[in-house]
């Protein structure tokens, strides 16, 4: 769009695939509002709680935050407290950790951390720096929502036709330019059908 327009879009809306706090950062440099939702990670969470044989009762949801003392009480009742930070893009985590000793001598250890034992259990609370926060918050407004929910019929319609009506489903040819061929030749066909479909059989009905 830059290259042809001379300026880049003020908005850009999105598949969910396609939102990270990387893009959400780099759109924001650009000052391209961003319109796409972003997974929370519970179902990534909840896969490596399973993988490690915590019991669904003792997932970190389970575990209560103190702001006032900045610490976590697991299920048991023990306090985890800081033990560390990590820092991303966008997006710092702090770890909290219980003590090993509660752990060891804690009745409910096979089901809370029982693949762990020397040290004691750990939580890992995500803080997001203040723009994907915001972008988080405006996704979650009836505005955001209402132009997301166009992006279904913008985007998806015309991959679907192209993949079943005109059967661009795997390229045939290799290289990127002979690759952009049969792509423009696609897009051009569906475009012209369009057009038979919306402006021209209207004419004789």
């Amino acid at each position: 769009m830059e290259e042809n327009l001379g300026c880049g879009p003020g908005q850009m809306v999105v598949d969910g695939g396609f939102v990270s706090r990387e893009n959400i950062l780099a759109m924001n440099e650009k000052e391209v509002d961003l319109i796409g939702a972003m997974g929370v990670g519970v179902a990534q969470s909840a896969g490596q709680m399973k993988r490690r044989g915590v019991d669904p009762s003792f997932y970190p949801e389970a575990f209560h935050y103190d702001e006032g003392s900045d610490t976590y009480r697991c299920p048991g009742g023990k306090i985890l407290r800081p033990d560390g930070q990590e820092k991303r893009l966008g997006r710092t985590n702090y770890r909290y950790r219980a003590c090993a000793m509660d752990c060891q001598v804690c009745s409910f250890r096979e089901k809370c951390c029982p693949q762990n034992g020397a040290k004691g259990r750990t939580i890992v609370r995500g803080v997001d720096a203040p723009v994907v926060a915001a972008h988080i918050k405006k996704m979650e407004t009836e505005e955001a929502q209402q132009i997301y929910r166009q992006r279904g019929v913008v985007a998806e319609f015309p991959n679907a036709w192209i993949k079943d009506k005109i059967g661009l489903r795997q390229f045939r040819l290799r290289g990127l330019i002979k690759v952009g061929m049969e792509v423009f030749w696609a897009c051009l066909t569906y475009n012209i059908k369009q057009w038979i479909r919306l402006c021209w059989m209207p004419q004789w009905a």
